[in-house]
């Protein structure tokens, strides 16, 4: 089960944003609020346990009884890094169980019953941009969706558009431009307007134009 005092950021994150719209949301009640929180904190326990691993993320390896070969490293550009006893390891995609299985898969032939814990220490990142009050570039981290990466901004400016906030992915070599109606999630709960943001992903909030 996921507990809100388990998830501060999650919860904090919504706080803030809901609070910049206090004007917007009159009609929602506390317990609404706190089960749109509870839905993130939720969604987001469970996407951490799913993230797959890709460059730029940091992760700390550990095997037991094994000191030596105790390793922080970066995966690199080409979804890699380099390990003790195993040379180049692919890790692209894998999630932090399937790493853990994997290395101890690998590590049998030189360390009997190895079991391996990994740790993400550093996630890649998505930028926010445009009308929000704090634009940069933010830990990707598991689970984490436009909502609530604008509050991780400390939500919208005045002139923002809340209806039209564009995802700029690049896939496969090509661009790719996804809407999200912000103010659908925040003020009617439509959850599934909202969408997981992926590394290098760039959320850009246009000004209204009205």
């Amino acid at each position: 089960m996921c507990i809100l005092y388990k998830c501060p950021r999650v919860f904090s994150a919504v706080g803030r944003l809901l609070s910049r719209q206090a004007k917007r949301i009159r009609g929602r009640s506390a317990p609404g609020i706190v089960a749109l929180a509870v839905f993130l904190c939720g969604h987001q326990y469970l996407c951490a346990q799913e993230y797959q691993l890709g460059p730029d993320d940091v992760v700390k390896i550990s095997v037991y009884r094994e000191d030596e070969l105790e390793r922080i490293v970066r995966i690199t550009a080409d979804g890699s890094f380099s390990f003790p006893l195993l040379g180049k390891v692919k890790v692209e995609g894998m999630t932090v169980s399937e790493l853990e299985q994997a290395l101890a898969d690998k590590l049998r032939g030189y360390i009997k019953g190895p079991q391996v814990s990994v740790f993400i220490m550093e996630y890649s990142s998505i930028t926010v941009t445009g009308q929000v009050m704090r634009p940069g570039s933010y830990p990707l981290k598991g689970g984490l969706r436009v909502f609530e990466a604008i509050s991780l901004a400390e939500g919208f400016a005045k002139l923002a558009d809340q209806h039209k906030v564009k995802v700029l992915r690049r896939e496969e070599g090509k661009e790719k431009i996804i809407t999200v109606n912000v103010a659908a999630i925040s003020n009617k709960g439509k959850m599934a307007e909202d969408i997981l943001l992926k590394r290098g992903d760039i959320v850009f909030v246009p000004e209204s134009l009205f």
